[in-house]
């Protein structure tokens, strides 16, 4: 079992708590919705028209396919496909599809750990255990952009669990994540996500937690006994 994250910490809201260790919904399919919740989706990109070895993360047995398979035998949840897509990092929609922005992967391609990070983000949305098709009618937006940042801040604790179980390191993922904010518009206070600073958070501690769980059932398994206090 994934040990709590403390929320004095992270400044999360006790719903995200709450949902962190369970299963498994997808985001409503509402348009309207989706736009707010998820993302639009993104220009597809032709891979006959990109270079080479960006279309080659794309094939069958490529770097991108290797991940989605560890984080479906991780999750328990497979991905539909995954699609090349012009001017996104990635977003997956409600048929779980995975959008993957080539340019983007021009930049990043070779950090293997940002990548495994990136999915793992994706995929705690693909788990999200937000119902589908709910009436989202009578909630304010503000209501709706607290869904949202919840949402996100769920992704971000999925995908420190993962990474730690996949064997991937979470600082790339956290740099990035500064990096992003440090190319940010100050003056345009975002609505989707919690601050960078909770996010990085939400990432370290999410992949310590899970590496002390790992940890102390590693030494339960090897010193039952001493751990029980029996002898």
């Amino acid at each position: 079992m994934v040990d709590r994250i403390d929320s004095k910490m992270t400044t999360l809201p006790p719903l995200w708590m709450s949902r962190i260790t369970q299963g498994s919904g997808n985001i409503g399919n509402s348009e309207e919705i989706r736009k707010l919740l998820g993302e639009p989706l993104p220009k597809l990109a032709n891979l006959t028209k990109i270079k080479a070895e960006i279309a080659a993360m794309f094939a069958a047995n490529g770097v991108l396919e290797r991940l989605a398979k560890k984080l479906g035998h991780l999750s328990k949840r497979k991905h539909k496909k995954i699609v090349a897509a012009h001017n996104t990092i990635a977003c997956v929609d409600d048929e779980n599809i995975l959008y993957v922005g080539v340019e983007f992967l021009e930049q990043y391609g070779e950090d293997h750990d940002l990548l495994a990070g990136i999915f793992a983000h994706e995929w705690g949305h693909m788990i999200s255990t937000l119902p589908r098709d709910k009436d989202w009618s009578h909630l304010t937006w503000d209501e709706l952009h607290a869904i949202r940042r919840d949402e996100e801040a769920y992704a971000d604790g999925y995908a420190g669990r993962a990474l730690y179980l996949m064997g991937y390191k979470p600082q790339p993922m956290m740099e990035f994540l500064k990096k992003l904010n440090r190319k940010r518009n100050p003056k345009l206070p975002s609505h989707k996500y919690h601050n960078t600073a909770t996010r990085v958070a939400i990432l370290e501690a999410s992949f310590e937690a899970q590496e002390r769980a790992f940890e102390t059932a590693k030494k339960i398994l090897l010193h039952p006994k001493k751990l029980i206090g029996q002898g």
